[in-house]
C-alpha cells in the first residue's frame, strides 16, 4: 500500500467517504435549498481531501477494466448531447454520471483493504436503519403517507423500498463475517427493520427483489456454527412476524396483487410507458434520444407538459413518465451503443464476482441479482446505491485476487532449484544449451 495512505489527507478522505455511504440511504431527509441533499455536503469534502492526498503523493492508482467501461459509457452519454431531444436533461444526466464515477473512484482509491470495504458496507447498513426507523415512525404517527403508501424522508416509496432491499443481503453477509457479537445483533436488527419498512411502502417490485437473498441461505448457513445459524434464523423469523402483525391491511392488499399484476395488469401503468418508449426507440435505435431524455420525449409524444428545472432537489419523485426499467431506459436514451456498454459492464462485474472465494462469490452474485430484479421496474441507472455496489465490487475483487497473484509471483522468485513438480527433461536441457 502506498505511503500516502498513512497521511492525514487519505484518512480524512476515507472518513468522508464512509460518511457518504452512511447518508446515501437517507440523503433526501436533509435538503439544503439551492444546493442539494446532505450527500453533496459530505461528498465535496471527500473529493477535496482525496485530491489533496493524490497531489501529496504524486501517484494515482491504475483503474481496472470495469472502470474503463464505465468511462466509455459516460463518454458516450456525453456524446448524446449533440442529438438529444432535451439537451438540458442530458446535461443534468452527464453531471450526475460524473458525480457517480467520482464516487466509484473514491472507493477504488481509498478503500483498497478488506477492512475498509467492510466498513463501507456497514456504513450503508447503519444508514438503512435510519431510513427504516423514519418509515416506521411515520406509520406509527400516521404522518408518512405518500399516495396511500408509507414512506419517509421525502423518498418515493419504490425508491426507498429498493434502498432497503439492498441492505438485506448486505446485512446477512456481514452477519456471516462478523466476529463481534454486537455487530451481529446490529445486522440482524437491520434486516428486521428493513423488511418491515419494505412492507409498509407496499412496493411489489422490491418485495420480489428480496427473493435472491433467500438463495444465499443454503450456501452460507452450513458454513456457520449452530449458534450463529439459530441467531440468523431468529432474526429472519422476527422480520416476518413483525411485518405480519403490525403492517396495515392496505399494504398487504397491494402486495397480494403481485401475481395478477404481472400476468394481467399494467404494472401500475408501466406497460403503457414502455409501449411509447418502444416507439421512440424505433426513431433512433443506434444513437438513442439522449441521456436523461426518456421522460421529456415520452411526455412530448403524449402531449404532456414537462419541467425538469422546477423540481426541488431531494423532493419525492414527481409523477414523470420515466422508463421504470433501468435497462429499457438506457436502451432508449443511449441507443444500442450505450446499452451494449452497460451490458458489458455488468458482464465484467459478474465475471469479477465469479472469481472470488465461495462466500464472497455467493454474496456478490446475490446482490447483483437483487439489483437486476429490482431495476426491472425502477430507473436506477443514475442512483448512488447502484454505483456504490458496482464500485465496491470492483475494489473487493481487486483486493481478493491481487494477493493471490503476488503470492504466486513471490513463490516463483524465491523457489530453490527443483521447486517445480515436473522434472526438466534431458532434451529440454540440450535445446536450452543450443539456444544459448
Amino acid at each position: 500500500m502506498r505511503a500516502h495512505r498513512e497521511g492525514v489527507f487519505p484518512k480524512g478522505a476515507f472518513l468522508f467517504l464512509w460518511l457518504l455511504m452512511f447518508v446515501i440511504p437517507w440523503e433526501n431527509g436533509v435538503v439544503i435549498h439551492g444546493f442539494g441533499t446532505i450527500s453533496r455536503v459530505v461528498g465535496i469534502p471527500a473529493l477535496v481531501l482525496a485530491l489533496l492526498a493524490v497531489f501529496e503523493c504524486g501517484t494515482l492508482r491504475m483503474i481496472a477494466v470495469p472502470q474503463i467501461i464505465m468511462l466509455a459509457f459516460l463518454v458516450w452519454g456525453g456524446f448524446t448531447y449533440f442529438w438529444s431531444f432535451d439537451p438540458r436533461s442530458t446535461l443534468l444526466s452527464i453531471y450526475t454520471f460524473l458525480q457517480l464515477f467520482t464516487m466509484v473512484w473514491l472507493i477504488w482509491e481509498f478503500a483498497q483493504s478488506r477492512k475498509r470495504q467492510l466498513l463501507l458496507l456497514r456504513a450503508y447498513i447503519l444508514g438503512s436503519i435510519v431510513s427504516a426507523l423514519a418509515t416506521l415512525a411515520g406509520f406509527l404517527n400516521n404522518t408518512g403517507l405518500y399516495k396511500g403508501r408509507y414512506s419517509g424522508l421525502n423518498f418515493n416509496p419504490g425508491d426507498l423500498a429498493f434502498i432497503l432491499v439492498l441492505a438485506i443481503p448486505i446485512s446477512f453477509y456481514l452477519m456471516v463475517q462478523e466476529t463481534k457479537k454486537r455487530w451481529v445483533w446490529v445486522d440482524g436488527c437491520a434486516i428486521v427493520l428493513a423488511f418491515c419498512a419494505i412492507v409498509l411502502t407496499a412496493s411489489r417490485g422490491s418485495l420480489v427483489a428480496c427473493i435472491p437473498t433467500v438463495l444465499m441461505f443454503p450456501f452460507l448457513l452450513p458454513k456457520l456454527n449452530w449458534g450463529r445459524n439459530l441467531l440468523i434464523l431468529a432474526f429472519v423469523a422476527l422480520a416476518g412476524i413483525g411485518a405480519w402483525l403490525f403492517m396495515p391491511e392496505k399494504s398487504w392488499s397491494r402486495l397480494s396483487t403481485i401475481g395478477s399484476e404481472i400476468s394481467q395488469g399494467t404494472l401500475n401503468e408501466r406497460t403503457m410507458i414502455w409501449q411509447i418508449g418502444w416507439q421512440v426507440f424505433g426513431q433512433a435505435p443506434f444513437q438513442g434520444v439522449g441521456a436523461g431524455a426518456y421522460a421529456p420525449i415520452v411526455e412530448h409524444t403524449l402531449g404532456l407538459a414537462s419541467d425538469v428545472a422546477g423540481a426541488e432537489v431531494g423532493a419525492p419523485a414527481a409523477a414523470r413518465l420515466v422508463a421504470h426499467n433501468t435497462f429499457f431506459s438506457i436502451l432508449v436514451e443511449q441507443g444500442v451503443v450505450g446499452f451494449v456498454l452497460f451490458s458489458l459492464l455488468l458482464l465484467t462485474l459478474i465475471v469479477s464476482a465469479w472469481k472470488l472465494p465461495r462466500i464472497e462469490r455467493i454474496f456478490w452474485l446475490c446482490i447483483l441479482l437483487t439489483w437486476a430484479v429490482g431495476s426491472l421496474d425502477l430507473s436506477w441507472e443514475q442512483r448512488k446505491p447502484t454505483w456504490f455496489i458496482f464500485g465496491l465490487l470492483i475494489a473487493f475483487a481487486a483486493t481478493k485476487l491481487a494477493p493471490q497473484r503476488r503470492l504466486f509471483s513471490s513463490q516463483l522468485s524465491a523457489s530453490p532449484p527443483g521447486f517445480y513438480s515436473r522434472p526438466i527433461l534431458p532434451a529440454e536441457t540440450a535445446r536450452s544449451q543450443e539456444l544459448s
